[in-house]
């Protein structure tokens, strides 16, 4: 594989990767509620849910958005709806202020978001418009890119675990326990406002 389409990747996966988004964002919140080693079933769905969608996309799935680019507009409005409810919802979150049924995501529960994330959906129909080549070496430059997105899913989860276990260490060093709600509900509402431009 040629070197700069390595870099063109990395170049296109960091930003799309670190940047706030519905994935990050539960993330830190459940670290932060919940601890790190609770929220791990959380972020290894997210690590397995993302390539296998990015693969199902690149088999022809992410072809719907081109066909009817309206499709992709209605989602993403949908989704920025739900998210200022999640938003909405966030809102009386403290850490360890755990009620009724409340628990960090299962595995297979991250694994089913992805294909309800818009940032999913827009990163996996970007990197397969990029990376995957037409004829032959198709479904090979499909692999690689499935591989590669499988390799950096575990960084950027294992990222903002961590993000969100320092922020629960700050909450409680500075006794603001209580503001973890209104905190995580203005970074999603920020995601939500870079989301839409």
């Amino acid at each position: 594989m040629d070197f700069s389409i390595i870099v063109g990747f990395l170049f296109l996966a960091f930003p799309a990767y670190f940047t706030p988004g519905p994935n990050n964002l539960m993330l830190m919140t459940s670290t932060a509620k919940f601890g790190f080693v609770k929220t791990i079933p959380h972020g290894i769905g997210i690590a397995l849910g993302f390539p296998f969608l990015v693969f199902i996309i690149g088999l022809g799935l992410g072809e719907i958005f081109s066909l009817y680019p309206i499709l992709k507009v209605i989602l993403k409005y949908l989704a920025a709806a739900y998210f200022l409810y999640m938003a909405y919802n966030l809102l009386g979150l403290k850490i360890g202020d755990v009620v009724g049924s409340e628990r960090p995501m299962k595995l297979y529960e991250a694994a089913i978001f992805q294909w309800i994330n818009p940032k999913a959906w827009a990163m996996g129909v970007s990197f397969v418009g990029v990376f995957v080549v037409s004829g032959e070496g198709r479904f090979t430059s499909l692999i690689i890119l499935t591989l590669g997105v499988f390799a950096m899913s575990p960084l950027s989860t294992i990222f903002w675990m961590l993000f969100g276990k320092q922020l629960q260490l700050l909450l409680k060093r500075t006794g603001n326990e209580r503001f973890l709600g209104i905190i995580m509900a203005l970074l999603m509402i920020l995601a939500v406002i870079l989301f839409l431009l």
